[in-house]
């Protein structure tokens, strides 16, 4: 039975990067040009890494390039950067008393605080657990043990969550850590979207896509 959905943040609730700017460089909307990109879902580099990379290509001088590159991209209105599909997911979620939550790897590390309290999809999910600064990441399997305790659930209940990311090797660390997983396919926000209904057990046809 399915009592919490996890989302992750970046990507899932908010928009990619790539959907916000035209880049020379797509990751998942076409790996091919981005190497760099592939080099991250296989997890020799941390999606934290290629950020800064890339960031640092267009702020050098910046004392933070991660933050100044996505200061760029995301201080536009909530409605430009937040996925309306998810919003959507969100309100059928709770409407059948689900519990939603979070589950990131950089929301502090990406974004300054004043755009993070801003953020009124922020207030949606409880907790928000963000470990920007707590020593490891997903995919480790300290993240996910540190999730359950955030959430108030023994490792014996894990299997009530259902965790939606659109990293496959952190959807895969759930997994192992006995959760649900689904990926969040940033190339098909529908089809993503139904296999989280179906997953939570909430498969509708009418929802809006």
């Amino acid at each position: 039975m399915t009592e919490v959905v996890l989302f992750d943040f970046g990507g899932v609730v908010i928009r990619t990067p790539f959907e916000l700017h035209g880049y020379d460089w797509r990751g998942p909307f076409d790996v091919a040009s981005d190497p760099l990109w592939a080099r991250s879902m296989t997890g020799e580099i941390t999606e934290r890494e290629y950020w800064h990379r890339q960031a640092s290509r267009y702020f050098p001088d910046a004392d933070d390039p991660t933050h100044e590159f996505m200061r760029s991209l995301y201080e536009q209105d909530e409605s430009v950067v937040v996925r309306p599909e998810v919003v959507a997911l969100l309100d059928a979620l709770q409407a059948a008393g689900l519990r939603t939550a979070v589950l990131t790897n950089d929301l502090a590390a990406f974004h300054p605080p004043e755009w993070i309290e801003r953020m009124s999809v922020v207030r949606r999910f409880d907790p928000v657990i963000d470990l920007s600064h707590v020593g490891f990441l997903k995919p480790q399997p300290e993240a996910f043990e540190h999730a359950l305790k955030e959430l108030g659930l023994a490792r014996e209940e894990a299997s009530s969550v259902v965790f939606l990311d659109d990293q496959p090797r952190n959807v895969a660390g759930a997994v192992a850590a006995g959760m649900r997983g689904v990926h969040f396919d940033p190339t098909d926000v529908p089809g993503s979207v139904a296999r989280l209904l179906a997953e939570a057990g909430l498969t509708d046809p009418g929802f809006p896509a």
